[in-house]
């Protein structure tokens, strides 16, 4: 009798560990919610975006480029030559190999090609078409139109690119760094980042007794004001919702609207007219930002990431935008970085 018993009971158990399997996933979420947690961050660089530029600065100091006189080469034989109002390169269609130092704010002749690294003592005034390399710029470097750096630049003080220039790899400013229209870039930093000199109206935060509370409908709180909802959501205009959301769905933050935390949607994210943010945007799809809305914490898509004449992060409260695809427009203000995995542009 013990024995088909014994069977019996090892059956049972055995069908009901297999009836579980399917539920596994919903178990562990429940002991330990990952819908909560941030999605996958793409374009993400743990570096320090302006490891290059220092590191050439360093190599600037040794080889004596930042002082009175310029030596003919570097340590490792490489040609420098210099470019001055008084000396200045000549136009030529082969690019220069050599290793070029700016004296001044001459302007290099359009068209040219410096297919080694550049380091300007003064102000940079760039002339059209003009491809460089690698630029560091001791004070202010301002980028003709259709410039193109390959590798990486670096001001001291304000990177102004104009129109139809393309940045690839890392473009920083100690300052800031306005962009014309129709630049292409990859990784962008500074203190602000700006797209023209379209005046920008930033959203007013109110308190938040301002506004009508909103509760989102058939939502699960995973906590004190933390909500996460099946489904789109829509937050009405001139509404407040204190805390976080996560959706299944898409979310709409309607004008005016305020949410006092952050948002995560599995659709896509469309933060309208003078909507606010206080905290962070993530999303599977695209995440748009419309023009007079604020975002203060960093904005992270799977898909692709458009700011309008919006403001993301603060004076003194830098943060990122990152997506595989990155449109700027007119206006569009970023404290902080914009990292673009596979396509950044500034569009009119």
């Amino acid at each position: 009798m013990g024995s088909p018993t014994m069977m019996f009971f090892l059956l049972l158990l055995t069908m009901l560990a297999w009836m579980a399997i399917p539920l596994i996933p919903a178990f562990m979420e429940l002991m330990r919610p990952r819908d909560a947690a941030p999605l996958d961050a793409v374009g993400n660089d743990a570096g320090n975006l302006t490891y290059f530029a220092e590191s050439f600065t360093a190599r600037a100091t040794r080889e004596g480029l930042l002082g009175t006189m310029v030596p003919p080469r570097l340590s490792d034989g490489t040609t420098v030559r210099t470019h001055s109002v008084g000396q200045p390169l000549p136009a030529q269609r082969k690019a220069f190999e050599e290793f070029i130092v700016l004296m001044d704010s001459e302007p290099l002749p359009e068209g040219t090609e410096l297919a080694s690294e550049c380091l300007a003592r003064l102000t940079v005034r760039g002339s059209a078409r003009v491809t460089y390399r690698a630029l560091l710029g001791q004070r202010d470097v301002y980028l003709g139109p259709q410039s193109v750096v390959q590798r990486w630049v670096h001001a001291r003080g304000r990177l102004e690119v104009a129109d139809n220039s393309r940045l690839w790899g890392r473009a920083t400013a100690e300052r800031q760094i306005v962009l014309g229209t129709n630049v292409a870039f990859d990784r962008l930093e500074s203190d602000v980042i700006r797209v023209t000199d379209v005046e920008t109206a930033e959203a007013p935060v109110l308190p938040t007794g301002a506004y009508e509370r909103f509760v989102p409908k058939k939502a699960r709180e995973l906590g004190p004001a933390y909500w996460r909802v099946e489904g789109g959501v829509s937050i009405p205009a001139g509404s407040v919702l204190i805390g976080s959301l996560i959706a299944t769905g898409s979310i709409v933050v309607n004008d005016g609207a305020r949410i006092t935390g952050s948002i995560k949607a599995h659709g896509e994210v469309i933060v309208r007219n003078g909507a606010v943010v206080v905290g962070s945007v993530a999303a599977r799809d695209r995440v748009t930002i419309e023009r007079g809305a604020r975002v203060s914490g960093p904005i992270i898509s799977e898909t692709a990431v458009v700011v309008e004449a919006a403001v993301v992060g603060g004076s003194g409260k830098r943060t990122t935008v990152t997506a595989p695809i990155v449109r700027l427009l007119p206006g569009a203000t970023v404290y902080g970085a914009v990292m673009a995995a596979a396509d950044g542009l500034t569009v009119s």
